[in-house]
């Protein structure tokens, strides 16, 4: 038998989503829980409306730009791995596998863990008992100087059941992973618009709350507090390439993917500014930056408690959809690499019944499970938007790569502005992971060691034999 007829043999990933499931990916992994409580953490860092909405407008212009470069890269290789295929084809299958390595125990392992308890925490406002301050264990420690916390109760157990059942999902296969990513972010963002609504019809808000628009003078700690502010947005608009991976199992992925990089992130700049403006409408600067419910305490304000208990079930509705996109997207990378051989092969392994990559969807499940006891919100944004933007500034360099590589490839779409565009998504992508570095350095130090840890394994399982190749 050759190696052909052999592979044919093997299950396959099945395409069965199209550009409303590709949308709706998109959008639903990007709304999280981030736009529900990260405006006031921003509004703490700057405390004028000037640079906190120059904040969203730049993050997202910078996930635009970096949107419209991967979905030139999706239709030349629109396959399963997304950025792990594009970074293979470019600079070598080990920046492949390094991405796929960070993307996967780091990304979306702690994305999932974080949205989780974040799923949990806000269900603690209808079940106290699940609220995070009624753990039955709680250690506190010092880990490289910064203040860490063990903790184990119902908000760890929800959450864990939480990702155990969205794992269940996306083993099942990915059209009904797609039906639930569907129906939770068309929730989601009905929340979302609803809340927005509501506070400007409402007559509650007032434009003075606008004021400061702009502080006296940009000094160099207003630059690092931008800096830092980046961080906390980056991070709500992170997985904006999880619709890439799962390209492999989208219909006409020449098409849809593009399409769907391009509609779903047009889409959420204009949520995320509209809901800026809304909560600073309802809500002085200086209360914000104290919220740590931020859209609770704006949906309290302008609807009373029946508001914030219809606010909670949306951004409950929220989390759990994104967990949901976590565990159908965020398998694709080690799926790949397990089936390229970069690591073990057991990761591309597909389902014989269900057509899913189903090894690579249990080991997330079950990493992002034990995840959920150890760190805290901020702390895993920190580790994630660090190593998360230096791969994806590396796969927009994929793009001018490629075009010498593969001059004759096909390109049914390309990139807008190239190469302007690309290289000044490079360019603000390498200055935020430098301020980053400057400012966040134990954080940034410690996402740089996970990732150097995984070189060891790489050269292992490349060199064993029998590998693909």
């Amino acid at each position: 038998m050759t190696v052909t007829e052999e592979h044919n043999q093997k299950p396959q990933l099945l395409r069965a989503l199209g550009l409303r499931e590709g949308i709706s990916l998109h959008m639903g992994v990007i709304i999280g829980s981030g736009i529900f409580r990260v405006p006031a953490t921003i509004a703490g860092h700057l405390g004028a409306m000037g640079p906190i909405m120059l904040v969203w407008v730049v993050a997202g212009m910078l996930t635009l730009f970096g949107a419209l470069t991967l979905a030139e890269l999706s239709s030349v290789l629109p396959q399963a791995g997304g950025p792990y295929v594009y970074l293979k084809h470019s600079f070598g299958r080990i920046w492949g596998y390094m991405f796929s390595w960070n993307d996967f125990f780091i990304n979306k392992a702690g994305s999932a863990a974080a949205i989780a308890i974040a799923f949990s925490t806000y269900l603690g406002y209808f079940i106290p008992a699940v609220s995070p301050e009624h753990a039955f264990i709680r250690h506190e420690y010092l880990f490289l100087g910064e203040h860490m916390e063990f903790s184990f109760g119902w908000n760890q157990i929800v959450a864990i059941l939480t990702i155990g059942l969205v794992t269940f999902i996306n083993v099942r296969g990915v059209k009904f992973g797609g039906w639930v990513m569907n129906f939770f972010t068309t929730a989601k963002v009905l929340a979302l618009i609803g809340l927005i609504l509501a506070v400007f019809l409402s007559g509650e808000g007032s434009t003075d709350n606008f004021l400061p628009w702009w502080p006296e003078e940009w000094s160099s700690q207003l630059t690092a507090a931008f800096g830092l502010a980046m961080i906390s947005a980056l991070w709500t608009y992170d997985g904006w390439i999880d619709v890439t991976l799962a390209a492999g199992e989208i219909k006409n992925p020449e098409r849809n993917v593009p399409l769907a990089l391009l509609i779903g992130t047009l889409a959420i700049i204009a949520l995320y500014l509209a809901a800026n403006f809304a909560y600073a409408f309802a809500i002085p600067l200086n209360e914000m930056a104290g919220s740590p419910r931020i859209a609770a305490d704006v949906a309290g304000t302008v609807l009373g408690p029946v508001g914030v208990s219809l606010i909670i079930i949306g951004i409950m509705s929220s989390t759990f959809g994104s967990t949901n996109g976590m565990l159908l997207a965020g398998p694709r990378s080690l799926y790949a690499a397990g089936a390229d051989g970069s690591i073990a092969k057991a990761f591309g392994k597909v389902h014989p019944k269900y057509h899913s990559p189903y090894v690579a969807i249990i080991t997330l499940g079950v990493w992002g499970s034990i995840l959920t006891l150890s760190g805290t919100y901020d702390q895993i944004a920190s580790y994630v938007v660090f190593g998360s933007w230096f791969f994806y500034a590396l796969t927009a360099l994929g793009v001018i790569v490629l075009r010498r590589k593969m001059p004759e490839a096909k390109r049914p779409y390309k990139a807008w502005g190239y190469p302007y565009a690309t290289l000044l998504f490079v360019a603000i992508a390498g200055w935020f992971v430098y301020n980053t570095l400057m400012e966040d350095t134990r954080n940034a130090l410690i996402g740089i060691v996970l990732l150097l840890i995984s070189l060891p394994l790489y050269f292992y399982w490349v060199r064993k034999p029998n590998r693909t190749t």
